[in-house]
């Protein structure tokens, strides 16, 4: 019987202590969670800008400051020439109008195309030389979530 005793004892203790360090060593973070609100990516026009600039020589291909860009509805794009470069670029959009319907236009000028995401999408803007060196041009890839 005391052998019985002990060994119930035994067992007791060694469950409390597996069970005191289970507790000790898991979760960190024991706070209750919502799952009833998602939240949802920003769709404000005000979210932060993203600024492309594009350059190239007299010789070599279009080089991006970034390329296979994401933004979020509402964010705006702005695709410049680097400082200096006064050449003649052609723009293609991929798609069907994905530079219409996906990215809204919204100001041209000499120096800059500014473009607002208004809806999801993926697509690309082909940079093309001097109107019709295509085998110099570079795929700009843009994603809107």
């Amino acid at each position: 019987m005391k052998m019985r005793n002990q060994r119930t004892t035994f067992i007791a203790m060694m469950g409390l202590i597996l069970a005191f360090t289970l507790f000790l060593g898991g979760c960190s973070d024991v706070r209750p969670i919502d799952s009833q609100t998602p939240t949802a990516p920003s769709t404000t026009p005000n979210a932060e800008a993203v600024k492309v600039t594009y350059n190239y020589s007299d010789s070599g291909n279009v080089t991006l400051s970034a390329n296979n860009i994401t933004l979020q509805k509402g964010q705006t794009l702005i695709l410049e020439p680097a400082a200096g470069l006064t050449k003649k670029t052609r723009f293609l959009s991929s798609g069907e109008n994905f530079f219409n319907d996906v990215m809204e236009q919204v100001k041209t000028d000499n120096s800059k195309l500014v473009f607002v995401a208004k809806a999801p999408g993926k697509g690309k803007l082909q940079i093309i030389p001097n109107y019709t060196e295509t085998d110099r041009a570079i795929d700009f890839w843009v994603t809107v979530r």
